[in-house]
């Protein structure tokens, strides 16, 4: 059975992480229109740095899969991302980012960095924050092995 202390422990990360998703989804709605999932998407188009095969922005994202065509759709519509068939094989979907699209993940990035910084750097000492990183870094390093 698992140790009471490390299931409330997991319970406590939970609970942060989804109470702080949620308020910094809240904000970026409020102030821009445009989800936490959609800077997502704006973001890991923008990291990739050039079109990115659907495919491969699917697995990179923060969203579920089943949420990545729906908000691509959603935000080629709205002009921030074009779509375009792929050069060797027509069936493959590659998505960028318009101009107009890396303007509001600009504009995004420094709204999310400054609530990042609020409710995740602020509460936190140097020292702590190093220590979380070195843990967190270790915790995905490590694969998961399956319970017995």
């Amino acid at each position: 059975m698992a140790d009471p202390s490390i299931v409330d422990t997991w319970e406590r990360l939970v609970r942060y992480h989804r109470t702080t998703t949620t308020a910094m989804d809240r904000h970026l709605q409020a102030t821009f229109g445009h989800s936490l999932d959609d800077y997502d998407v704006l973001h890991q188009i923008s990291v990739h740095r050039g079109p990115i095969r659907m495919g491969d922005l699917a697995e990179n994202l923060l969203v579920a899969n089943s949420s990545c065509s729906r908000i691509v759709g959603r935000l080629a519509n709205g002009g921030f991302i074009e779509r375009s068939q792929g050069e060797s094989d027509g069936r493959v979907v590659l998505v960028d980012l318009t101009t107009t699209g890396d303007s509001l993940r600009r504009r995004m990035a420094a709204a999310h960095v400054r609530d990042i910084e609020a409710r995740f750097g602020a509460p936190l000492t140097p020292t702590q924050a190093a220590d979380l990183d070195a843990i967190l870094r270790r915790l995905l390093a490590k694969p998961p092995t399956e319970p017995s």
